[in-house]
C-alpha cells in the first residue's frame, strides 16, 4: 500500500544518487531548497508505475529494489530491469513525446521513493549544469544497457546468451572476470540461476571454457562465435 511520508530526516542520502552525486558540495544546500519532492513508501509487491500509465515523475528509489516488467497481448511478462536503492526510476521516458510508461514497477521489498515532478526536472537540469549532464548520461547509458538486453532477448537459448556475453565481456582476451553475480547475470538473461548455472558447467565439461569463480577462461572462441 503507498503511504506518503511528510518529511525525510535525512535528505542528503539523495546524493548518493547517480542523477544527484556530481552536485557540488558547496551547491547542495541550494538544490535541496530547489528541489520539490514528496516522499512515498510501499509494501513488498506494491505497483509503483503501471505500464501505460503517463510518466510525470521522476522517481528515486532510496531504499528497498523494484523490478520493471513488460507483459505483451498474450499476458507473457518479462523482466527488464531490477533497480536498487539509491537509483533512479523513469528517466528513460519522462519527456518523451509520448510519455506513457512502457513497463510496470514493481516492488521487490518494503520500499521508500523520492517523486519529484517533471516540470521541476526540468528546472533542475537547466539551473544545475552537473545534474542535467549527469541525467543525459544516465539516459545514454540506460539505451545501451537496453539495446543489450533486446539483443540478449534475441538470443532464444541460455547457451547462445551465455556465448555472446562472454565474448562481449572478453574484448578479445582469453580471461575474463565476471563483474555481475551469476544470480544478476540471470536475472539479465531472464532465466533462472540453476538454469543458467546447469549451461555453464556444460560447456565447461565440453571444454569450450574453464569456470574458477568468477573468472572464465575461453579455450575455444570459435565454438562461441558459431553458437551466437
Amino acid at each position: 500500500m503507498e503511504r506518503d511520508t511528510p518529511h525525510l530526516d535525512n535528505m542528503q542520502m539523495i546524493f548518493q544518487c547517480p542523477l544527484c552525486s556530481s552536485i557540488p558540495v558547496h551547491q547542495r544546500a541550494e538544490f535541496l531548497d530547489d528541489l520539490q519532492y514528496s516522499v512515498k513508501e510501499y509494501d513488498k509487491d506494491d505497483v509503483i508505475v503501471i505500464q501505460g500509465s503517463v510518466c510525470e515523475t521522476l522517481y528515486i528509489v532510496i531504499d528497498g529494489e523494484v523490478s520493471t516488467e513488460m507483459s505483451d497481448e498474450k499476458g507473457d511478462f518479462m523482466e527488464i530491469e531490477y533497480i536498487a536503492a539509491p537509483n533512479p526510476m523513469s528517466t528513460g521516458f519522462l519527456f518523451a513525446a509520448d510519455n506513457r510508461s512502457p513497463v510496470s514497477a514493481i516492488c521487490q521489498s518494503k520500499c521508500k521513493v523520492i517523486a519529484i515532478p517533471k516540470d521541476n526536472v526540468y528546472l533542475l537540469m537547466r539551473k544545475y549544469e552537473s545534474f542535467m549532464l549527469k541525467f543525459l548520461s544516465y539516459i545514454s547509458n540506460k539505451v545501451f544497457y537496453l539495446s543489450e538486453k533486446l539483443r540478449l532477448v534475441s538470443l532464444r537459448s541460455i547457451r547462445a546468451k551465455l556465448s555472446y556475453y562472454f565474448l562481449k565481456e572478453s574484448a578479445g582476451e582469453n580471461v575474463l572476470k565476471l563483474k555481475i553475480s551469476r544470480e544478476e547475470i540471470a536475472r539479465i538473461f531472464s532465466v533462472s540461476r540453476p538454469a543458467l548455472v546447469k549451461v555453464m558447467m556444460e560447456m565447461a565439461e565440453e571444454g569450450i571454457i574453464e569456470v574458477n569463480g568468477r573468472e572464465i577462461r575461453i579455450i575455444d572462441r570459435n565454438i562461441l562465435k558459431s553458437i551466437v
